[in-house]
């Protein structure tokens, strides 16, 4: 026996043989064995015009979906920048590939658009009519099933398109390819996001023909922070992550032990395919919140959209030689037990001597009418009779009934209702201006994490009443602040005491 003429004998690829093989041979079974090789070999029949570009991006999602083949993962999300040849390569190639090792397989594969799905099958089934294709590998299309978009192979292995949220009552498959499930421009739309997101979790889940052997590959850009991946990554599927720039504070190791080859701090995915300065535009072009979720795929920027969380200071306790605090604490009320919108009381704290804010307690549970009721009752007798009181007053007369029973409720602390308007953002916009200036500190407690990660992900958060409890007692505690600091006086100095002044 013998190795392939100039292959290390200990590459995974290498063939061994007893007899000559010819060239054509070996590159078929480089192919066969490699997913890597199949895709350059099979490149030109989908792109005939188009050189085929490789970068380390590439043989990670090859890497992975090879893993899936072999039966090494069964649950996978993938995500990547778009650009990164996501499609051709789970959608088109990777199926064809796969028939090599269970040509038996069927694929159900789906986009957002069952347009797309069907693009991607169309070239799939160019692949498997290709002289290429049959005279290596000996797989042809079905004559009982040879459709334009939905086939068969004579080997009985399977390709479908369905679109997202579409039917999927009678179809089942051996892997489930769901390539971009949410259509970007309308990621923002909670309803059609919740419609894919729906769809992910009750009917693609039950259309496998093995719960235990067939597999869900999931690649997409991430488009909000409740969409299919987050959803997925709940469910506990193996992920893939590779952002557009590097950030070492979000490093995973995949199942199979792969781990971004990357150590800079913001070193690209790709120079080459995406230069530098036409990146740095194109990022600039869309924007930070697009750029966070498409490129780095993290739906909201690392730094915070609104606000800009490495300028807020961790402490453990109020400075010692602070001796006069300004106190307030405001609500953001919801009744819904168990379940829906948070009812939150934050208290802030201004230091007549330092100069800054302090957030130094967060109160937040989902309770009924009659907990809300207590809850704050409790909390403003544990904060006493010096921290000022702001209660939410909602337009509409259920609204006002409210506000008006919590503030009788009340009596004998300094409280207030007070009505919420203009947007939530508006409203965060000059507690967000102070946090810029480094003038916002956190005491560091059980509550900071889920307090600040609602800051970071706003205004896209899923919720957001912290923020505005937070922002209400900011916006108190600037009206009784301008009371604390001191205007300059005039006296006159001089012997000519007509137009000579010191400002004291």
């Amino acid at each position: 026996m013998r190795y392939i003429v100039g292959m290390d004998k200990n590459d995974p690829r290498a063939v061994l043989t007893k007899a000559p093989m010819t060239l054509k041979k070996i590159k078929a079974e480089l192919a066969r064995r490699s997913l890597r090789d199949y895709v350059k070999q099979a490149w030109p029949i989908i792109e005939p015009g188009t050189p085929l570009a490789w970068g380390w991006v590439v043989d990670a999602i090859c890497e992975h979906l090879e893993a899936v083949t072999n039966g090494d993962i069964k649950r996978l999300v993938i995500n990547v920048p778009p650009g990164a040849m996501k499609s051709k390569l789970t959608s088109v190639m990777w199926p064809t590939w796969t028939w090599l090792h269970h040509s038996h397989y069927k694929f159900l594969s789906s986009s957002y658009a069952l347009s797309l799905a069907e693009r991607n099958n169309v070239e799939a089934r160019r692949i498997l009519q290709s002289k290429w294709y049959s005279d290596n590998f000996g797989i042809s299309i079905s004559a009982d099933e040879a459709g334009k978009v939905n086939f068969s192979t004579d080997k009985l292995g399977v390709m479908r398109a369905i679109s997202v949220g579409g039917a999927t009552t009678g179809y089942r498959g051996d892997i489930f390819v769901i390539d971009d499930p949410h259509d970007v421009s309308k990621a923002e739309s909670d309803a059609k996001r919740h419609e894919a997101v729906q769809w992910f979790v009750e009917s693609a889940q039950t259309r496998l023909n093995s719960l235990a052997n067939s597999a869900i590959v999931v690649i997409m850009q991430r488009v909000h922070e409740e969409d299919v991946t987050a959803t997925a990554l709940e469910m506990g599927y193996d992920h893939l992550c590779i952002p557009m720039r590097w950030e070492e504070a979000y490093r995973k190791t995949t199942s199979i032990g792969w781990t971004d080859p990357r150590t800079k701090e913001g070193e690209l995915m790709w120079a080459k395919r995406f230069p530098l300065v036409e990146l740095t535009q194109l990022e600039k072009n869309m924007g930070s919140y697009a750029t966070a979720a498409q490129m780095q795929q993290h739906p909201v920027p690392r730094k915070g959209g609104l606000f800009q969380m490495d300028n807020i200071k961790l402490i453990d306790a109020l400075p010692e030689d602070e001796d006069e605090y300004i106190s307030v604490r405001a609500w953001d009320l919801a009744g819904s037990e168990g379940a829906g919108a948070f009812t939150v009381g934050v208290k802030m704290q201004w230091g007549v001597k330092t100069q800054k804010f302090y957030i130094t307690d967060v109160v937040r549970e989902q309770l009924g009418g009659g907990g809300v009721r207590k809850l704050i009752d409790q909390t403003a007798e544990k904060d006493g009779t010096s921290t000022h009181i702001i209660v939410p007053r909602d337009p509409g007369q259920a609204g006002k009934v409210q506000s008006e029973d919590i503030i009788a409720m009340l009596a004998g602390y300094s409280a207030k209702a007070e009505a919420q308007s203009g947007s939530k953002e508006l409203r965060a916009e000059p507690f967000a201006s102070q946090i810029e200036i480094g003038k916002v500190c956190v005491l560091k407690r059980l509550w900071t994490k889920s307090f600040l990660d609602e800051l970071r992900f706003f205004p896209k958060s899923k919720y957001k009443d912290q923020v505005d409890a937070a922002s209400s007692a900011f916006n108190e505690l600037a009206q009784r602040t301008r009371r604390k600091k001191k205007t300059p006086s005039l006296s006159i100095v001089g012997e000519n005491k007509a137009n000579v002044f010191k400002v004291a």
